[in-house]
């Protein structure tokens, strides 16, 4: 997807102040990192939480200061929200270097049927949610497409060592972690504990979530 950027200012509002500032529809934001000075920013807030809900924490972005031809690319690290309202009070960035590798956590999304759920009437469970991924910050996979579609018998599953990430991409999750499994039905009579089906996109269905920018 193409590198998406948020306009941001300088912010001199700090501490106890910053709650007149959100008044205004200003959102606090701080950018940091390795090798450089931390700074103060603040941004419209409708548009903070878009760009937000856009890029999620493994997306990278580009900060462009106002009146100046300054741009850092950054990932989104910390968001604090309103306990109430949910509505996003503040934003930590971390500065990255487009040509070092870094660290992120890259959602996993299941697509396909599989047949040990028609046939054997199997529960899907997954267990991980997200992988841990090193490469470059603009090689950084929006998602991970995981197929079920060879889910065959109950018990079976896919690890992580399974997957292949492609040239560039290395997986930092332990290769023997279960993605997802294929359970065995439930169908004692007063069984407390029942695992929820994934519901899970058909292939169709995963390409054009990934074609609407969806995270």
């Amino acid at each position: 997807m193409d590198t998406v950027s948020l306009d941001v200012s300088p912010r001199g509002t700090l501490r106890k102040k910053v709650k007149a500032l959100r008044r205004t529809g200003m959102v606090p934001l701080h950018l940091y990192g390795k090798g450089m000075p931390s700074k103060a920013l603040q941004a419209d807030g409708s548009t903070v939480s878009k760009i937000v809900r856009q890029v999620g924490h493994n997306i990278p972005l580009y900060l462009k200061l106002e009146g100046t031809m300054e741009q850092d690319l950054v990932f989104v690290r910390e968001i604090q929200h309103h306990p109430v309202t949910n509505r996003i009070l503040h934003v930590d960035f971390f500065r990255v270097d487009a040509t070092t590798k870094t660290v992120g956590e890259v959602p996993v999304v299941l697509f396909g049927e599989a047949p040990a759920i028609r046939v054997h009437r199997g529960v899907l469970m997954q267990t991980l949610h997200t992988l841990s991924v090193e490469c470059l910050p603009m090689e950084m996979p929006e998602r991970i497409q995981i197929d079920i579609s060879g889910l065959e018998e109950l018990d079976q599953g896919i690890r992580v060592s399974d997957y292949d990430p492609g040239s560039g991409i290395a997986i930092l999750t332990d290769p023997e972690e279960l993605i997802v499994r294929v359970g065995a039905p439930r169908i004692a009579e007063g069984e407390s504990e029942r695992p929820e089906a994934v519901d899970v996109p058909t292939a169709n269905q995963a390409a054009e979530s990934a074609a609407a920018g969806g995270t």
